[in-house]
C-alpha cells in the first residue's frame, strides 16, 4: 500500500500541532514498512519559511528530496496542477491522505481525475474554533471551504470522539464516513520522576490566542504568586514573528509587572529548545476553551511533568483526572490556580500523577498503536489495482 500525504506543514517546517502530528504519523508508518511520500505546498518558492515571491519562469516549481526515508515532493502554492498531477501520478499512491484543507484543490484534483481514495484528518474544525473558542470571524469564512473537503472525502479522521460529535453536528450524514483516529508520540523511555525542587517551575506550550486560556491563565499566574511567591512560570511559544519581549508587552498586565522575576517569556521555540524547558518544568498546564486534540499533553507525558489541563475535547479524553492529571473547568482562572497551588504544593501528588500520565501513554500513546488504526482505515478503501492517466 502507498500512501501520498498533503500538507502546508512537515518537519522541519512546523508551526503547531499539525506539523509535528503530520511528521509523525509519516515517519511512522515509513518505520512500519508502508511506502509513504509527502506532497508538501509551499516548502519551494513562496513558503512561509522564506521570503514570499512569485516563481519567475527559469524556477523550477517542484522539487523532490528525501528525509529520513521518506521521498519529499515540494511545490508552490503556484504550481501548475497538471504538473502536480504528472507528479503525483508518476509515484502511483493507493490513497492519498490531506491535512490541511487550504490546498483541497489540489486534493480534489487528484482525487476526481485519477480516482484515487481520499482521507481527510480534522485537525481542527474552523467553526468551531469561532463558536468555541471565540476566533475571528475568518474561521467562518474557512469554514465553508473546509465542510466541502468533509463531504468529499472517502473518510475523515477525527482526533477524539469529542471532535465526532461536533462533526456530527456541522455536517449532517456523514457519520458513517468518520473514524475516530487520535495522534501519536514516538517511542521512549518511560519518563524518570523529576526531582525535588525548592522552586517549582510551571510551563505553558502553545499560541497565545483567547481559545488557548491564555488570558485565564494569566489571571491564574497572579493568585498562585500571591499565594507561592517562588513558583516559576515558563510561557513558550505566542507568535512566531514576535520576540519574547513584544509577547510580554502584549500579555502581562501592570499589577504582574513586579514579579516579572518569576514570568519568563521565551517567544517561538523549535522543537530543540522546548525539549530544555520540558525538562526543566514540574508542571504543565493546558487551559484551552477548545482543544480537538493537544499534542503538548502527550508531549508532557512524555516528560513525566505533571499537567493541569482544562476538561474539553482532547485533553479529557486522553487523561483522567485524579490518576494521570487534574482536570479542571476551562475559563475558569481560580479552578487553574487552585489546579497549579494544588500540584505545587504536594510533590508526592505530582510524581503520581506524572509517573501513571507515562504509563498511559507507553500503553495507549505511541506511534506503533496509532499506526495500526491508521491503516485498518487505509484498508478500508484500498483497491485491488489503480489506474493512472
Amino acid at each position: 500500500m502507498r500512501i501520498l500525504h498533503l500538507t502546508t506543514e512537515f518537519p522541519p517546517i512546523i508551526y503547531g500541532g499539525l506539523g509535528t502530528a503530520t511528521g509523525g504519523l509519516v515517519n511512522a508508518l515509513a518505520d512500519a514498512n508502508i511506502a509513504v511520500a509527502v506532497l508538501l505546498v509551499g516548502g519551494g518558492g513562496g513558503s512561509s519559511y522564506d521570503a514570499f515571491r512569485p516563481l519567475a519562469k527559469s524556477d523550477n516549481p517542484a522539487r523532490t528530496r528525501r528525509q529520513d526515508g521518506v521521498t519529499i515532493f515540494e511545490i508552490s502554492w503556484f504550481q501548475n496542477i497538471a504538473e502536480t498531477l504528472r507528479i503525483v501520478s508518476a509515484w502511483r499512491p493507493d490513497i492519498i491522505h490531506l491535512h490541511s484543507f487550504w490546498i483541497w484543490h489540489i486534493a480534489s484534483a487528484i482525487h476526481e481525475r485519477l480516482g484515487i481514495p481520499l482521507v481527510y484528518t480534522v485537525h481542527s474544525l474552523d467553526r468551531a474554533e469561532y463558536e468555541l473558542g471565540q476566533g475571528p470571524p475568518q474561521c467562518i469564512g474557512q469554514w465553508a471551504n473546509q465542510e466541502a473537503v468533509i463531504y468529499g472525502a472517502d473518510r475523515v479522521i477525527s482526533l477524539t470522539r469529542s471532535e465526532r460529535e461536533l462533526l456530527g453536528q456541522y455536517c449532517p450524514g456523514i457519520d458513517g464516513r468518520i473514524r475516530v483516529v487520535g495522534n501519536g508520540i514516538e517511542a521512549s523511555r518511560p519518563a524518570a520522576a523529576k526531582p525535588t525542587r525548592e522552586a517549582v517551575t510551571v510551563l505553558y506550550s502553545g499560541r497565545f490566542v483567547e481559545r488557548k486560556g491564555i488570558r485565564e491563565l494569566i489571571e491564574a499566574i497572579g493568585i498562585v504568586l500571591a499565594e507561592a511567591p517562588s513558583v516559576r512560570f515558563i510561557l513558550a511559544g505566542g507568535h512566531r514573528d514576535c520576540t519574547a519581549a513584544q509577547m510580554e508587552s502584549w500579555l502581562l498586565p501592570p499589577h504582574l509587572y513586579g514579579q516579572r522575576a518569576q514570568i519568563h517569556f521565551t517567544g517561538w521555540q523549535s522543537q530543540e529548545q522546548m525539549t530544555g524547558w520540558y525538562e526543566a518544568a514540574d508542571i504543565l498546564v493546558v487551559p484551552s476553551w477548545y482543544e480537538p486534540f493537544g499534542m503538548v499533553v502527550l508531549e508532557g507525558m512524555a516528560h513525566g511533568v505533571a499537567i493541569a489541563a482544562a476538561s474539553v475535547g482532547g485533553p479529557a479524553e486522553i487523561l483522567e483526572h485524579g490518576r494521570t492529571a487534574i482536570l479542571f473547568p476551562p475559563r475558569d482562572s481560580r479552578a487553574l490556580a487552585r489546579a497549579i497551588l494544588r500540584l505545587v504544593r504536594d510533590s508526592d501528588y505530582r510524581m503520581r500523577l506524572a509517573a501513571a500520565a507515562s504509563r498511559e501513554l507507553h500503553d495507549h500513546w505511541l506511534w506503533p498503536s496509532i499506526v495500526r488504526k491508521m491503516q485498518a482505515v487505509y484498508a478500508e478503501l484500498a483497491r485491488p489495482s489503480m489506474s493512472y492517466a
